[in-house]
């Protein structure tokens, strides 16, 4: 049971972290000129697209801390 809140914790966690880069990549320039429109979208996607990338190495750099942890305490 601990284990399901820890995961559902930690996706909610994700998903609001994912929320947050993608409202601050979007939110904090200026509004945009009819001229510049489909160049400033596409570097802001791009933005938020490599913030994600970054997160999911991030959590894949994490599961194999858990798991190097979990055979060591699993060697005790």
């Amino acid at each position: 049971m601990v284990r399901k809140g820890f995961w559902l914790s930690l996706l909610v966690a994700i998903m609001i972290s994912l929320g947050l880069f993608t409202l601050r990549g979007f939110g904090k320039d200026q509004r945009l000129e009819n001229t510049q429109d489909l160049a400033a979208v596409s570097e802001k996607i791009e933005e938020v697209l490599k913030n994600q990338q970054d997160i999911i190495e991030r959590l894949g750099d994490i599961r194999s801390q858990q798991d190097i942890i979990r055979v060591r305490a699993s060697r005790k």
